[in-house]
């Protein structure tokens, strides 16, 4: 696979505007966003708690879909291979779920109209009580980007899945 951060950066940030759309649509008010490791955005829930949230963008997974073609009509394969990735390490220092400070982990994907809210607590400790798969160099070439694969379909109760609206665009 081929990544670009520069691309990966614009693609987040509109995932991430996609998430706060739906947070504000379930009473949280929108406090800023943040452009380092620590969270992605803060809002402020009904009670007035400040919350954290870790956003990811996840492009990668396709769902089939059917086309009109002047033959008939032609399946195109789903390209998912029902793999979450969860950041630990890049450029040989923590990132990802070891150094942020949010409260909620969430991982949109676009092409399904999904977001998946998790706590960061529940995801540790999801992580720390199974076997799942650690991956090295899933990132940008030569970044060494480390993070472990968990399969969102046998582990999709752990999560709260919520559906949008939202048309993504290439």
């Amino acid at each position: 696979m081929y990544y670009s951060f520069r691309k990966d950066k614009t693609v987040g940030e509109l995932g991430e505007r996609i998430v706060v759309e739906d947070l504000l649509s379930c009473g949280f008010k929108f406090i800023n966003d943040n452009k380092n490791n620590r969270y992605d955005i803060k809002m402020m829930n009904k009670d007035g708690k400040l919350l954290y949230f870790e956003v990811k963008t996840d492009v990668w997974c396709i769902p089939s879909k059917k086309i009109e073609a002047p033959f008939g009509v032609i399946t195109i394969p789903p390209r998912d291979n029902g793999n979450m990735f969860i950041e630990v390490e890049c450029w040989g220092k923590p990132s990802g779920l070891l150094t942020t400070i949010s409260n909620y982990f969430v991982t949109y994907y676009p092409y399904y109209k999904e977001i998946w809210y998790i706590s960061v607590d529940k995801l540790k400790k999801l992580i720390n009580g199974n076997d799942f798969i650690k991956t090295e160099e899933s990132g940008d070439v030569n970044s060494n980007t480390k993070g472990y694969l968990i399969n969102r379909f046998d582990y999709r109760d752990f999560f709260k899945i919520r559906i949008t609206s939202h048309i993504w665009e290439d």
